[in-house]
């Protein structure tokens, strides 16, 4: 079993990456790194990715594990 903060699976983190998610986290990154913003000129789908990774990375940074 793996977990982390409020996360749990009992498969394998790593099999569970899809290339669709490796795209949008390399395309969080480079929102992050360009300044952000921009946000209503994205599809809705990316938008609501970007937001949740942003909630994730703030619970990280900020003690949750």
């Amino acid at each position: 079993m793996w977990a982390r903060g409020q996360v749990a699976t009992e498969e394998c983190p790593k099999s569970l990456v899809s290339a669709a998610s490796l795209e949008l986290l390399e395309k969080y990154f480079v929102w992050k790194l360009s300044g952000g913003g921009g946000l209503m000129e994205m599809n809705a789908r990316v938008a609501d990715g970007f937001f949740a990774i942003e909630e994730e990375m703030r619970g990280s940074h900020n003690g949750g594990e």
